[in-house]
C-alpha cells in the first residue's frame, strides 16, 4: 500500500477523485477498526468505493472473491486494467453462502456504509495463516510485485472514471465474471448470462431428444444411473478414506502436502470410477466405440440438468456447467456425421476422451 501510495503522489498526472489509503488493525475482534472508520469519521462519507485487501495464506495469486454488491462497473473496471487479473464470481458465491466460516471487512463497508467494493486475497499455503510460520519472511517478493501491479492499475482506472462521482447512477445487477488462465476476464451481466444459460439448454435437450428418438438409444437412462452410481459409490469411499485419516489423528495432513491428497483422495476416486464403469462395459455395453459416445450424452445430460438448476436458483456460478456444456456440444456437433464426410471412429474417441479429461 505505501509502495502504491508513492507511485499515486508522484506522478505527474493529477488525480480526478481522491484516493484514502486506510491502515487498520483490530480485525480479528469483530471488524472493529473497520467499523470504527465507516460509521464514525468524517471522511467516510465522502467514499465512493473501496478495495478490501485481505489474506488467507502467505503469497500466490491474489484473488478476486467479492465484488459490489452489483455496481458491475467496478468489475469492468478490474477487467480493462488489470494487468495479471485473477478473479471467480465462484468464490463470491460461495464465500456468500456462509460455507467458509470467515467475514472480511468488505461486509462493514457493505452493510454500514453502503459502498461498493473489491474484495481481494492471498489464499496460497493457507496452512501457514494464523500460526507461528506466518512470518514476514515468508512473503514471497513476487506475490507483492504482482499484487502492487494490480492495484495500482486499477486504482488508476478509478480516479479517472466519471462512475466514481456518484456510483449510486450505476447500480443495476450483478455480474458474472472469470479469468482464462490469468490473461484475461470474462465479464458479462448477469441477466445476460441467464438467456445464454437457458439458450444452452435448450439446444442440449433439443440434441439428447433427438439422440433418444433413434434406433439402438435407449440406454441413456441406464447409463445415466450407472454415472450415477458411480458418483455416490466414489464420495462413499473418499469418505471413508477421510474417516480413517481422521482416526489415524492426521486428518489434516494434506493440508500443506497437495499432491499427497491427489494421491490418496483422487487415486481412491478415480479408481471406484474406472471399476464401476468397467464392470457396466464387461457385463452391459458392447463396443468401446457406442460406449463412449453413450456416456458422451450422459456427461451433457447431467451438466445441463446441473446448468438450469443453477440459473433458476440465480446463481452466477451457472457459468461453470454452462462450458462443461457448450463447447463440449458444439464439438460434437462439428465433428458428428451429419456436419462431416463420415467421421472416422479415431475422431470420435478422441474427442469423448477430450471431454472427460
Amino acid at each position: 500500500m505505501l509502495e502504491v501510495l508513492h507511485s499515486l503522489a508522484n506522478q505527474s498526472t493529477p488525480l480526478h477523485h481522491g484516493v484514502v489509503f486506510l491502515f487498520n488493525g483490530a480485525e480479528e475482534n469483530i471488524l472493529q477498526a473497520s467499523h470504527g472508520f465507516i460509521t464514525q469519521h468524517p471522511w467516510a462519507e465522502q467514499v465512493r468505493a473501496f478495495i478490501n485487501l485481505e489474506a488467507a495464506g502467505v503469497g500466490g495469486k491474489e484473488v478476486v472473491f467479492q465484488t459490489g454488491p452489483e455496481n458491475p462497473w467496478l468489475v469492468q473496471a478490474y477487467v480493462h486494467a488489470a494487468k495479471h487479473p485473477f478473479a471467480s464470481v465462484v468464490g463470491q458465491e460461495v464465500f456468500q453462502s456462509g460455507i467458509i466460516p470467515s467475514d472480511t471487512d468488505f461486509r462493514i463497508y457493505r452493510d454500514f456504509g453502503n459502498i461498493p467494493g473489491i474484495d481481494l486475497a492471498f489464499i496460497e499455503n493457507g496452512f501457514i495463516y494464523h500460526t507461528k510460520y506466518d512470518t514476514s519472511d515468508r512473503i514471497l517478493t513476487d506475490s507483492i510485485q504482482r499484487a502492487g501491479d494490480n492495484i495500482l492499475a486499477v486504482l488508476r482506472y478509478l480516479v479517472t472514471s466519471e462512475k466514481l462521482a456518484d456510483s449510486s447512477e450505476y447500480r443495476h445487477g450483478n455480474m458474472v465474471f472469470f479469468d482464462l488462465l490469468g490473461v484475461v476476464v470474462v465479464a458479462y451481466p448477469a441477466r445476460v448470462g441467464t438467456i445464454l444459460n437457458y439458450m444452452v439448454a435448450a439446444a442440449t435437450f433439443l440434441y439428447l431428444a433427438k439422440k433418444a428418438s433413434l434406433p439402438g438409444n435407449r440406454d441413456l437412462a441406464y447409463a445415466t444411473g450407472i454415472a450415477v452410481l458411480s458418483w455416490f459409490v466414489t464420495l462413499m469411499l473418499v469418505l471413508i478414506v477421510a474417516l480413517l485419516v481422521t482416526l489415524l489423528g492426521r486428518s489434516m495432513f494434506w493440508y500443506n502436502h497437495f499432491y499427497a491428497s491427489i494421491c490418496l483422495y483422487g487415486s481412491a476416486a478415480m479408481g471406484k470410477i474406472i471399476l464401476i464403469h468397467t464392470l457396466a462395459k464387461n457385463l452391459y455395453y458392447g463396443t468401446l466405440s457406442e460406449l463412449g459416445d453413450l456416456y458422451f450424452d450422459v456427461s451433457l445430460l447431467l451438466w445441463c440438468c446441473s446448468l438450469v438448476w443453477l440459473t433458476q436458483q440465480g446463481l452466477c456460478s451457472a457459468y461453470v456447467p454452462m462450458l462443461m456444456v457448450a463447447f463440449p456440444l458444439a464439438t460434437k456437433l462439428l465433428l458428428a456425421k451429419e456436419f462431416k464426410h463420415r467421421g472416422k471412429r479415431s475422431t470420435q474417441l478422441t474427442m469423448n476422451v477430450a471431454f472427460f479429461i
